[in-house]
């Protein structure tokens, strides 16, 4: 299973607006024989699944949000039921990431670089 995290710059939530910089949102993407599910999380306990193309990653990417390929295979086996309570949480715990200085997509970004 292939894993990419996907940034944003957009959101419609005011606390990220003003605590975050550069990227906004962030999401997990399981990729599984060439079928792309984006992990959108929208609340606390409510994570929607959202199908993809390779074709839709495309236009994502025209549109400013920006996709690293992460080499890990500790994929949590259930995503949809997570107590997270931000999107970056949720990406970690997906990821594997245990990292509590990580509170900002801008700071799981520089995280992901490194590696």
């Amino acid at each position: 299973m292939i894993i990419y995290i996907a940034f944003s710059q957009q959101t419609h939530k005011l606390y990220a607006k003003i605590l975050c910089k550069k990227f906004r949102h962030c999401a997990p993407v399981l990729c599984l024989k060439n079928k792309y599910v984006l992990y959108q999380f929208v609340q606390y306990k409510k994570i929607v699944p959202i199908t993809l193309k390779y074709r839709d990653i495309k236009i994502l990417e025209k549109y400013g949000w920006i996709f690293i390929k992460i080499n890990n295979n500790t994929c949590s086996n259930n995503i949809t039921n997570n107590h997270s309570l931000t999107c970056v949480q949720f990406t970690k715990s997906v990821c594997g990431i245990k990292n509590k200085s990580i509170q900002t997509p801008d700071a799981l970004l520089k995280h992901l670089k490194k590696y």
